[in-house]
């Protein structure tokens, strides 16, 4: 049986790490600044962004094994596993459609993939606050729902300034964006919920990925209803630094088990 919650003093967040994440995806994005061969440009991001989901998927993998002996926790780290590794599908068919087909890709499958994120983190959320807190208060519910709102009413504010009407587009960014919005009100949520124990460091590091993900998503779909994303766009830093911040927050988890 794994011990759930361990007095290790490895819990402890290392923020000279962090700061070599933020470092490095600017770092990333300045080379790309320099390169004059657009299929070099295209290929490194389709490799840094693909290499990153698969390894986030991966460390969730390791940490679900981890757990084997315990069905609850295991459970948790399959379905994180599954958010990361459907990004990554969609990854691969967004490009397909974009590079091999010469299509726009939004929308088409592929947001399929993308959105899975949504679900399956969020179920990974409720299983780690159900072990943790039994039962939910109105309270509770009332600041989950009240961050949710305020994230989608931003992203509602922004969008119909520049659309000025309530058509398709908005919707079909409202759909994503409120998956954003659920996830990250739920995992802040979680951080009240486990901050005193040592797996407390490595949620608000999970948290704070999710919501790097959550600024990522907002503005891409405020960049597409204006129609100018692009792939080389530094919208991507914001989901670079949630994978890689996720991942440190699954290595921290690891050693705290």
């Amino acid at each position: 049986m794994v011990e759930i919650v361990s007095p290790d003093l490895k819990s402890k967040i290392n923020f000279k790490i962090l700061i070599a994440i933020f470092a490095g995806v600017v770092i990333f994005q300045l080379y790309l600044n320099i390169l004059e061969n657009e299929e070099q440009i295209e290929l490194s991001i389709i490799t840094v962004s693909l290499t990153s989901q698969i390894i986030t998927g991966i460390a969730a993998l390791i940490v679900a094994r981890k757990y084997r002996g315990t069905r609850v926790f295991g459970r948790a780290y399959l379905s994180l596993a599954g958010a990361f590794f459907s990004v990554a599908i969609g990854e691969i068919i967004y490009n397909v459609y974009l590079f091999v087909f010469d299509l726009d890709p939004y929308p088409s499958i592929a947001d399929i993939f993308f959105f899975l994120l949504y679900p399956f983190t969020l179920l990974h959320l409720l299983i780690n606050i159900k072990f943790f807190k039994v039962g939910t208060s109105l309270k509770s519910i009332s600041v989950i729902t009240m961050l949710a709102f305020v994230i989608i009413l931003v992203y509602s504010y922004v969008a119909y300034s520049v659309i000025e009407a309530f058509d398709i587009d908005f919707f079909y960014g409202l759909i994503f964006i409120s998956g954003a919005a659920i996830i990250t009100s739920v995992g802040i949520y979680g951080v009240v919920v486990v901050r005193k124990i040592p797996l407390g460091k490595a949620w608000i590091l999970l948290v704070c990925g999710i919501l790097l993900g959550t600024i990522g998503d907002v503005w891409y779909q405020y960049l597409e209803i204006l129609g100018s994303y692009d792939t080389s766009h530094m919208v991507n830093l914001f989901w670079y630094s949630s994978y890689l911040v996720i991942i440190y927050s699954l290595y921290k988890h690891y050693k705290i088990i």
